[in-house]
Protein backbone atom coordinates (compact mmCIF):
# COMPACT_ATOMS: atom_id res chain seq x y z
CA UNK A 1 0.00 0.00 0.00
CA UNK A 2 1.08 3.02 -1.14
CA UNK A 3 2.18 5.77 1.63
CA UNK A 4 -0.91 8.31 0.09
CA UNK A 5 -3.26 5.35 0.97
CA UNK A 6 -4.85 4.43 3.99
CA UNK A 7 -7.65 1.54 4.66
CA UNK A 8 -10.36 2.28 6.54
CA UNK A 9 -12.43 -0.10 9.29
CA UNK A 10 -14.81 -0.40 6.23
CA UNK A 11 -12.36 -2.07 3.64
CA UNK A 12 -12.46 1.57 1.57
CA UNK A 13 -9.05 2.42 0.88
CA UNK A 14 -8.22 6.60 1.18
CA UNK A 15 -6.58 8.11 -1.73
CA UNK A 16 -5.40 11.47 -3.17
CA UNK A 17 -8.82 11.05 -5.65
CA UNK A 18 -10.81 10.24 -2.53
CA UNK A 19 -9.78 13.47 -0.75
CA UNK A 20 -10.67 15.39 -3.83
CA UNK A 21 -13.87 13.97 -4.12
CA UNK A 22 -14.87 14.83 -0.86
CA UNK A 23 -14.71 17.83 -0.84
CA UNK A 24 -16.72 18.27 -3.70
CA UNK A 25 -20.07 19.66 -3.32
CA UNK A 26 -22.86 17.39 -2.77
CA UNK A 27 -26.54 19.56 -2.44
CA UNK A 28 -26.99 23.17 -4.15
CA UNK A 29 -25.58 22.18 -7.37
CA UNK A 30 -26.67 23.37 -10.47
CA UNK A 31 -28.89 21.40 -11.88
CA UNK A 32 -30.84 20.69 -8.56
CA UNK A 33 -30.97 24.40 -8.46
CA UNK A 34 -32.41 24.64 -11.63
CA UNK A 35 -34.52 22.14 -11.71
CA UNK A 36 -36.38 23.57 -8.29
CA UNK A 37 -36.37 26.87 -9.59
CA UNK A 38 -38.33 25.14 -12.45
CA UNK A 39 -40.57 23.28 -10.05
CA UNK A 40 -41.10 26.70 -8.13
CA UNK A 41 -42.38 27.97 -11.02
CA UNK A 42 -44.89 25.82 -11.31
CA UNK A 43 -46.26 26.89 -7.93
CA UNK A 44 -45.15 23.60 -6.18
CA UNK A 45 -44.38 23.32 -2.48
CA UNK A 46 -41.32 21.71 -1.60
CA UNK A 47 -38.82 20.27 1.28
CA UNK A 48 -35.09 20.44 0.86
CA UNK A 49 -32.84 16.95 1.65
CA UNK A 50 -35.80 15.56 3.54
CA UNK A 51 -34.37 11.27 4.58
CA UNK A 52 -36.79 9.84 2.78
CA UNK A 53 -34.80 5.94 3.86
CA UNK A 54 -32.31 5.23 6.24
CA UNK A 55 -29.22 6.73 5.19
CA UNK A 56 -30.74 8.01 1.90
CA UNK A 57 -32.39 11.62 1.61
CA UNK A 58 -33.78 13.11 -1.60
CA UNK A 59 -32.30 17.07 -3.08
CA UNK A 60 -36.34 17.31 -2.52
CA UNK A 61 -39.63 15.97 -1.59
CA UNK A 62 -42.93 17.12 -2.57
CA UNK A 63 -44.73 16.04 0.59
CA UNK A 64 -48.36 16.68 -1.03
CA UNK A 65 -47.71 14.72 -3.70
CA UNK A 66 -45.52 11.73 -1.83
CA UNK A 67 -42.45 12.15 -4.22
CA UNK A 68 -39.04 12.47 -3.42
CA UNK A 69 -36.69 13.92 -5.98
CA UNK A 70 -32.80 12.74 -6.50
CA UNK A 71 -30.65 14.75 -9.02
CA UNK A 72 -28.17 12.81 -9.95
CA UNK A 73 -25.33 12.68 -12.18
CA UNK A 74 -25.00 9.62 -15.06
CA UNK A 75 -22.10 8.39 -13.13
CA UNK A 76 -23.81 6.90 -10.61
CA UNK A 77 -26.52 5.25 -12.67
CA UNK A 78 -23.75 3.55 -14.85
CA UNK A 79 -24.84 5.59 -18.06
CA UNK A 80 -23.16 3.85 -20.97
CA UNK A 81 -22.24 6.91 -22.00
CA UNK A 82 -20.81 9.13 -19.20
CA UNK A 83 -19.87 6.52 -16.64
CA UNK A 84 -16.47 4.45 -16.93
CA UNK A 85 -17.15 0.65 -17.95
CA UNK A 86 -14.05 -0.77 -15.73
CA UNK A 87 -12.79 1.65 -12.55
CA UNK A 88 -8.97 1.26 -11.55
CA UNK A 89 -7.57 1.25 -7.95
CA UNK A 90 -7.41 -0.27 -4.93
CA UNK A 91 -11.20 0.35 -4.47
CA UNK A 92 -12.31 -0.87 -8.03
CA UNK A 93 -14.26 -3.89 -6.72
CA UNK A 94 -15.84 -1.62 -4.86
CA UNK A 95 -17.01 0.75 -6.97
CA UNK A 96 -18.09 -1.71 -9.46
CA UNK A 97 -20.59 -3.39 -6.64
CA UNK A 98 -21.78 -0.05 -5.55
CA UNK A 99 -23.00 1.10 -9.28
CA UNK A 100 -24.05 -2.04 -10.08
CA UNK A 101 -26.43 -1.72 -7.05
CA UNK A 102 -27.83 1.72 -8.02
CA UNK A 103 -28.75 0.44 -11.47
CA UNK A 104 -30.38 -1.94 -9.92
Amino acid sequence: MASDEKSTSTGWVSTDRSRYLSGRRTRDTAPEVSLRRAVDGLGLRFRLQRKVAPRCAANFVLPRYRVAVFVDGCFWHGCPVHSPTTFGGPNASRWAEKIETNRQ
